[in-house]
């Protein structure tokens, strides 16, 4: 058995996986979120947004109940990051626009960041917000004992250094392409309120943050009914004295999707995060305005390169012309999806263009298979070779439709190649273990990625033992490549680093890149300037606005 993984590193992955899961049956479109306004007015101030959720929260401190994706988008309410991180990752690395900060400056070596934080921000009990509660929080965020779940993003920290009240030096320890996005991972906690508990008792009394609750983001909790609803309210001593626009926002938890489309039919909320694709061209005849982007996500077979059948990059291949990933987006998505080429999402700004997803050819997968001899000598429909049968088990969550449904297709579009796919359902964690454990033949998941692009965590050899190389791939260019694209800075040069890993994995197929789906959010006619994006279904929520009075 593969040594266990630190615990950081294992929240961290279930978090990925756990979005992937969640998220696997949203859609969206390429473009950028597309506005709901589609009548000049004004913007106004005033109202209550009303939303339904398919879950409630998990706590209010962000270190120790952060890791899904709904509790993180509310939370990111509360309180400020260092920077905002853009949505514009599609044409070059993404950048990142100073919140908490008022302006920074690089030493010319890249291994030190100054900052200088925005002055007359305060927490909302009107006690400043400070270089010190920056310090403090980093202290947090890489205390053992606490276990951050994304921990592992400041091992690149080597001090953060107070100078004076609002000012800091930063100190890597080396330059690389993704030091912001590794800063800026985490919100802003207050030192006043909540260093009264030490770290090492955090998690045994996540209720008391409730409790001594402060914040510095444009919300404030007004009260949380759990699995009933959450409210929020404007902080009147945000720093932005126009914003937020939006008086209260009352998250309404609503678990079920007929419901609440229904309720949003009825006027009865305002926005829904996740919206069936087959839902789209009801909704949008009754006048309801969708919202469309690709989500940072691609599905994908992982093929475990230990076992015989797939240790062959050929045969891999072979098994990917087979599988007719276009009906499954079709049949499944309802065209809201596309085929993945690589863990290079297209619409990120490394994608190569002229890299085609491997194409689906019935003959041509039949040639290569029988050139490596592969045939069906006993006449039953399973081709074998030396009396070995290729039959193998595949394995996915329940819980995903979605991928239930994929996987089964699947199986059928195997069969007529002559090769066995025997489906099997797995709980989500028991998946998560044997996949850790390299304990699989196949495995049907999805990966919900950052935009570092940084692909060590699936396709480095390193990240086999300690890791999440589920399939066991090891490829020495791969790593070698990975490792320079790692610290390369200079866009141009990461970039062609990137799309030689991207042509090798291509090549090899490691995974069969089955589809990236798109994500559909849906809203009333009354909404504006909604802009839900991949950074989050509340992207910049303090602009919203309702064009009318409640």
């Amino acid at each position: 058995m593969n040594p266990e993984p630190d615990r950081s590193a294992t929240s961290r992955l279930l978090a990925m996986l756990v979005t992937a899961f969640l998220f696997s049956s949203g859609c969206q479109r390429q473009g950028g979120p597309e506005e709901i306004s589609t009548v000049p007015t004004h913007p106004r101030r005033g109202g209550t947004l009303l939303v339904a959720i398919s879950n409630d929260i998990h706590g209010i401190n962000p270190l120790i109940s952060g890791l899904d994706t709904q509790t993180t988008a509310v939370l990111d309410r509360f309180f400020l990051h260092l920077f905002e991180e853009q949505a514009d990752y599609t044409e070059h690395p993404p950048t990142f626009e100073p919140r908490l900060v008022e302006s920074f400056e690089w030493s010319s070596d890249g291994t030190t960041l100054d900052l200088e934080l925005r002055s007359g921000v305060s927490w909302s009990d009107g006690v400043p917000v400070t270089a010190e509660d920056v310090r403090w929080t980093w202290q947090a965020q890489i205390d053992p004992e606490l276990a951050w779940g994304y921990a592992q993003s400041k091992e690149n920290i080597r001090d953060v250094e107070v100078i004076d009240q609002l000012r800091l030096r930063i100190h890597f320890h080396q330059r690389s392409p993704s030091q912001l996005a590794e800063l800026n991972e985490g919100v802003i906690l207050p030192k006043h309120a909540w260093s009264e508990l030490p770290f090492s008792e955090w998690r045994s009394n996540e209720p008391w943050f409730a409790d001594h609750l402060v914040v510095n983001g444009p919300f404030d909790l007004e009260s949380w009914t759990r699995q009933e609803q959450v409210v929020l309210l404007r902080n009147e001593s945000y720093f932005e004295p126009e914003l937020p626009r939006l008086d209260r926002v009352v998250l309404r938890v609503v678990p079920q999707k007929q419901n609440q489309l229904g309720e949003l039919l009825a006027g009865e909320v305002d926005f829904v995060e996740q919206v069936p694709p087959s839902e789209v061209s009801r909704l949008e005849q009754q006048g309801i305005r969708i919202l469309r982007f690709w989500a940072r996500q691609f599905n994908y077979l992982c093929w475990n390169t230990q076992r015989r059948l797939f240790a062959d990059p050929e045969v891999r291949r072979a098994l990917t012309m087979a599988i007719d990933r276009q009906e499954i987006i079709d049949t499944l998505w309802y065209g809201f999806a596309r085929i993945a080429v690589s863990p290079i999402l297209t619409s990120t700004w490394a994608h190569d263009p002229d890299l085609e997803p491997m194409p689906f050819d019935l003959e041509a997968s039949r040639r290569i298979l029988q050139s490596r001899g592969w045939s069906d000598t006993d006449q039953d429909g399973i081709l074998d070779r030396n009396g070995e049968p290729f039959s193998f088990e595949l394995i996915t969550n329940t819980g995903s439709q979605v991928r239930i449904d994929a996987a089964v297709m699947i199986q059928e579009h195997l069969r007529r190649v002559g090769i066995e796919a025997r489906v099997r359902q797995l709980e989500f964690n028991t998946v998560v273990s044997r996949a850790l454990d390299h304990d699989f033949d196949a495995l049907l998941s999805a990966w919900d990625i950052d935009t570092s692009l940084d692909m060590t965590y699936a396709f480095h050899s390193q990240s086999i033992d300690d890791g999440y190389n589920f399939g066991h791939f090891s490829d020495a260019d791969v790593d070698r490549l990975i490792d320079a694209a790692n610290l390369e800075t200079e866009p141009a040069e990461r970039m062609r680093l990137l799309r030689e890993t991207e042509a090798i994995l291509h090549r090899e197929q490691p995974y069969t890149f089955l589809w990236e789906p798109q994500r559909l959010a849906a809203a009333s006619k009354r909404l504006r300037d909604a802009t839900p994006s991949p950074v989050s279904p509340f992207f910049r929520l303090r602009q919203w606005w309702l064009a009318e009075a409640d």
